[in-house]
């Protein structure tokens, strides 16, 4: 973020406390979500398929689960080189999304935007998690989720009204990642200065019950960031 949004919060808060906690919300949970969300629709596909086909294409996409399992962490700057055994995982992701196995071809893109990420390829993981937004006959709680990954990655850089329109989409009562999208949303007020929304959002986002844990957490990260008064 830059620099004279931080300077716009209260003159006692020190800019850099606030700058590494916001920063973790761009990719908090990325490689985690995906990877274990992907994990459970596989295991439900597999068990419901009885095609050799999609067995098939589900053990390929278990074990590229496992060769991606340990990635790099996500350079400030440029890409990283994967391991060969992470590349192959990657291709595999890769040949998986464009097949005909519908249920695995989608969780294979989602998790090849999150490999591409790690690796600081940040074009490639929007084009993946894109790809599933638009794509009509993905389930609705993957699309929602490469629309959340997709806004994630940028929000430190991405045009306020493009992702909070997006955003916007996720949130509201019953909405799988609605937690998450609105915890987005408060970053996107710091990062614009709205210091007075985001402490509302935070605030709400503390309280609430219907989100997970984390998000509780990192929104009382916050609302002692954004004011060292705050309890």
């Amino acid at each position: 973020m830059a620099e004279d949004l931080f300077k716009e919060v209260d003159e006692e808060m020190q800019a850099e406390r606030l700058r590494m906690a916001a920063k973790r919300y761009a990719g908090a949970g990325i490689g985690l979500i995906v990877a274990v969300l992907a994990g459970i629709g596989a295991w439900s596909w597999h068990v419901s398929s009885q095609k050799s086909q999609a067995l098939e294409a589900t053990g390929t996409y278990l074990t590229a689960l496992r060769q991606t399992d340990h990635l790099p962490s996500t350079p400030s700057s440029g890409t990283v080189d994967l391991t060969t055994t992470a590349q192959a995982g990657l291709a595999s992701l890769q040949k998986l999304a464009s097949s005909d196995a519908k249920g695995v071809a989608v969780l294979a893109r989602l998790q090849e935007g999150g490999v591409q990420a790690a690796r600081g390829d940040v074009k490639g993981a929007l084009a993946a998690w894109d790809a599933v937004q638009k794509d009509p006959n993905a389930d609705s709680a993957l699309r929602d989720l490469a629309t959340l990954l997709w806004c994630q990655k940028q929000l430190d850089t991405g045009e306020p009204a493009t992702l909070r329109s997006r955003l916007a989409l996720l949130t509201g009562k019953g909405k799988p990642w609605n937690g998450l999208a609105m915890e987005a949303l408060a970053v996107l007020d710091v990062r614009e200065g709205h210091v007075a929304e985001a402490r509302q959002k935070f605030a709400a986002l503390q309280a609430a019950q219907d989100v997970p844990q984390g998000v509780r957490n990192r929104a009382q990260d916050m609302m002692q960031a954004l004011d060292p008064t705050a309890g």
